[in-house]
Order: C-alpha cells, then structure tokens, then sequence
C-alpha cells in the first residue's frame, strides 16, 4: 500500500515537469517571438523607480559608486514578462553595465546586474548575477557567466576583469558611444536574431512588432532550457564553466 502511495506522489511531482517538456515547446512555438528590430523608448526616472525592486535600486547605487554613469532607461513588453532596465556606462573601464527586473506572470521577479563589454572580434564579455538559464544557447557573438550568489558590484567587477584576462588577453575593447542611446542594444538584439536564424531557432520573416517566429526546434531548446530539470543543468553548467575559467591558469 505504502509502495503505490509513494508512485503516486511520485508521479504528481512528475506531471508538471513532464507536461511542460513535451507539450510546453508547442505553446511556446505558437505564442512565443524573438525581438528583432526594437526601438528603445527613453523611460523617466521617475517611472523606472516607480517599477523597479529594492534589488535593483541597490545595484544602481553600487554601480554609480563604481564610477558608472547612467546612459538611460526603458523597458520592454511581450505576452509573458515585463523588463524594466537602467543602462550604465564607465568611460575609464570601457565597461557597460544594466540594472534590470523582469516582472512575469507566475513567477518571481528576476533582478540582477550585468556588465558588458565588446571586444574588436566583434564578441562580447559578459558577466552578471542573474540566476536564472539563459534562454538562448551559447552564442558566438557572446561569452557570458553566471554569479548569482554575487550581490556585490565590486565583486562582479572583479570577476569580469579576471575573465577578461584569461579569455580576451590585450585584445581591444570598443566603445560602447554612451550618447547614441540605446542604439547599440538594438543593434545587439538584431545580431542575436540574425544568429539564432542562421542556427535554425528562429524563422526569417520578421513581423510588423520586429519579431521573428521561433522554429519548433528553436521552442523545443528554449523550452528545454526554462523548465525542470534542463534549467538546472544549464545554470549549473554556467557556473562551473565560471569557475572553470578563473581556476585555470
């Protein structure tokens, strides 16, 4: 009796992992695209503060006492989240960084802090304290590492100049040009489509909203990677992969 209560629990537990495996990527296909061409509209700073948790109020304080200047606010919208982000530029480290909350529907709020640099082989460094998977899998626009046991800017700072080292070498940073706004974001995204189409996740028309309809392929990994149990390997993966690189000679 005890046997079959046990596979019982068991297979509740198992039911919600398992329906979202296999019948969530064909939600996720029909409902869900990948911003392509965005116009970033300036949000105040009133509005920004108004939506953004205690969490990244700190970050904005600690990276403005590190030396970052904000470049500006704004926000994005689709049918699952909501993002609130406050860009920074330091002009001494050629460093960007972002402030964001990703505000979604039965979920907890996401707030983390990220800081970005790009290099003359056109990649980017980025390091941040989010602690949720990436949806996208590795790229070769990015290199990008999770600390989410890091709420210390100065720490993640630190982290991003040690991986640097070992990772870029002398290689050249380029400029973020703090004055043109949110252009090289944008600019950012549409790589990222672009890449993802050549990777066959996404579709290449582009709709009236700038968005790209994903592929069931492209469902099927981003799904893979958002729920149980592919969530926990793929952050648990990042993090060795950061502890990796900073261990290493």
């Amino acid at each position: 009796m005890l046997e079959i209560v046990f596979c019982g629990l068991v297979g509740l537990l198992l039911i919600g992992p398992l329906f979202m495996n296999a019948i969530g990527p064909f939600i996720v296909w029909r409902t869900q695209k990948i911003p392509t061409i965005v116009q970033f509209e300036p949000l105040s700073d009133d509005a920004f503060y108004e939506h953004c948790s205690a969490l990244v109020q700190l970050y904005d304080q600690q990276l403005r006492d590190a030396g970052f200047l904000v470049v500006g606010n704004s926000s994005m919208h689709d049918s699952q989240t909501d993002s609130y982000f406050r860009v920074y530029w330091h002009d001494a480290l050629k460093l960007a960084a972002t402030a964001v909350d990703i505000i979604g529907a039965n979920q907890s709020t996401l707030s983390y802090c990220e800081l970005s640099q790009k290099y003359t082989d056109g990649c980017w460094l980025n390091v941040s304290n989010s602690n949720r998977s990436e949806a996208y899998p590795e790229l070769p626009i990015k290199q990008s590492f999770q600390f989410p046991d890091t709420h210390d800017v100065d720490v993640l700072l630190e982290r991003h100049k040690q991986l640097r080292s070992k990772l870029k070498g002398d290689m050249p940073s380029i400029d973020y040009r703090a004055e043109h706004g949110f252009a090289e974001m944008a600019a950012f995204l549409r790589e990222e489509s672009d890449t993802l189409l050549a990777k066959g996740l996404v579709k290449p028309e582009i709709d009236a909203d700038g968005k790209r309809p994903l592929t069931l392929y492209g469902a099927f990994v981003m799904t893979w990677r958002s729920v149980w149990p592919g969530r926990v390997v793929a952050v648990a993966a990042k993090r060795r992969l950061a502890r990796r690189w900073l261990r290493s000679g």
